[in-house]
């Protein structure tokens, strides 16, 4: 169901990205957490627009994945001199909020000592009161559920009329629940898990359309 979700998704986003004064934009820093993350941003009136995130997450050889979806509504208040040469409304630096929603599988593997060891015969066929302790590896298996809101600022910059670059930065509050969670494992910002203030920075690159 969630693979029938991201394709709808993106059946969508490339039926939008045939609008005039859009942009389709990927992440590229997301790859690297093995994760397609991609962008669609329409201009509104009065140098607004709203953009629509959306990405997958496979990793571990398809024991770990994820989605993800986010919503930001952006106000552009000035156009620098380095971009003033583009006319498209999606230019320029921008204030906006942001609100997303994540889901993460994930994996974990710890070892469990046993203290107690069953009696047992030694090499030399003798009897053996069973002493000290082993160890078990545990794979254990644990769902994310998060939401996030804040606020981003940034610029985004036009080139030859249709080659985005798109700088942010910010921050907001997100809350997680975790079912089934080690005992073992802490989260700290800005982990997946971790719930608390976190920061928000990347860069995009797109296609202006």
């Amino acid at each position: 169901m969630k693979k029938i979700y991201l394709l709808f998704s993106l059946i969508v986003i490339v039926n939008l990205s045939f609008a005039q004064e859009a942009l389709v934009k990927i992440s590229p820093f997301h790859f690297v957490d093995g994760t397609f993350y991609t962008t669609y941003e329409r201009a509104l009136k009065n140098n607004n627009s709203f953009t629509l995130s959306g990405g997958y997450h496979l990793t571990e050889n398809g024991d770990e994945y994820g989605w993800m979806g986010e919503l930001q509504i952006r106000k552009y208040v000035v156009k620098p001199k380095i971009n003033s040469s583009s006319e498209s409304p999606l230019s320029g630096i921008y204030a906006g909020l942001y609100a997303n929603g994540k889901y993460f599988l994930e994996h974990y593997e710890w070892f469990r000592e046993n203290w107690e060891v069953e009696p047992y015969y030694n090499e030399n066929g003798q009897y053996q009161q069973g002493t000290g302790y082993s160890y078990d590896l545990i794979d254990q298996e644990y769902d994310i559920k998060q939401i996030e809101a804040g606020v981003v600022m940034g610029i985004q910059m036009i080139f030859s009329d249709n080659f985005s670059l798109d700088f942010f930065l910010g921050g907001g509050l997100r809350s997680s629940k975790i079912d089934n969670k080690p005992t073992n494992v802490e989260f700290y910002s800005p982990d997946r898990g971790y719930t608390g203030i976190v920061p928000k920075i990347g860069f995009e690159v797109g296609l202006a359309l």
